[in-house]
């Protein structure tokens, strides 16, 4: 099941890898501008999420009042609800489009990251095999092909005859191997990408707080849980997977900080302008 998905969801993403890199050189950077590149593509959904966002907060107060009204009575505050939402003509799931996304795109680039030889190289397991032999290698678990990866680097001229699919890549950033998985109980520069991971989600978290303070006790409350858990998520898998994914996790924190920024003061001049109207 998990080689279907990642055969369905990492081939195309690791082509568009392997383009960006070509043109690059650089792995970090290549996965940086992956993560700008996914962000351009779902700007319309962002967009549509913000607009959503924002008019949901726009009939906060009368949303307020008829959970007040009917209390006691669910069916009925939920039947004033929907009126209310047809009246306004506001959809509080039109946002969600950008959230289901998320998950196929971390499990296209993941298998990227753990299986770059197969999707990112585009060698055939044959050749794979061939390469390992070669090296010295032995392929003992599912993410082996980092390390093979990081060796075919050391010992290019003895395998660039394999195939001509196959690329001297670096996975050195400074100090810290993109391929290497931190250990929270050996503390190295691997430790730098996860823990930065934790405080990009954290500054993207409070971004979004700052820039959207109009909620109702509930939603407020569900914003301090996810500013509290989200960093914590995101330290934790970035401890538990290659260091490349963590690389993503911030550039993808940073870049929707500055989106939400400028999303939020272009909207927020539109309806200044409307106003005037």
């Amino acid at each position: 099941m998990y080689q279907f998905l990642y055969r369905i969801f990492s081939t195309p993403f690791g082509y568009v890898m392997r383009l960006i890199y070509q043109f690059v050189g650089n792995y970090a950077v290549a996965i940086f501008l992956f993560a700008l590149l996914v962000k351009v593509l779902m700007l319309p959904l962002s967009i549509k999420q913000k607009k959503s966002m924002l008019e949901m907060q726009r009939i906060n107060p009368k949303i307020q009042q008829i959970q007040k009204t009917y209390a006691k009575d669910q069916r009925r505050m939920q039947e004033e609800l929907q009126n209310l939402y047809e009246k306004e003509g506001v959809s509080p799931m039109a946002g969600c489009g950008t959230s289901l996304i998320t998950l196929p795109i971390m499990i296209g680039l993941y298998g990227v990251v753990i299986q770059p030889l197969t999707y990112f190289m585009q060698l055939t397991a044959a050749q794979i095999t061939e390469i390992a032999t070669r090296l010295g290698f032995e392929m003992t678990t599912y993410s082996s092909q980092i390390g093979l990866a990081g060796l075919i680097y050391n010992n290019f001229e003895k395998v660039a005859d394999v195939s001509d699919k196959l690329m001297r890549v670096s996975f050195q950033l400074g100090p810290i191997d993109l391929s290497q998985t931190a250990n929270f109980r050996a503390p190295s520069a691997l430790w730098i990408i996860p823990l930065l991971s934790g405080v990009s989600a954290y500054l993207f978290s409070m971004v979004q707080q700052k820039l959207n303070p109009n909620q109702n006790a509930q939603t407020q409350g569900t914003a301090n849980t996810m500013m509290m858990m989200m960093p914590l998520m995101s330290l934790f898998f970035a401890f538990m997977l290659p260091n490349a994914l963590g690389i993503y996790w911030i550039s993808n924190n940073v870049l929707s900080a500055l989106q939400e920024f400028l999303l939020t003061k272009w909207f927020q001049k539109k309806q200044e302008q409307e106003k005037l109207q």
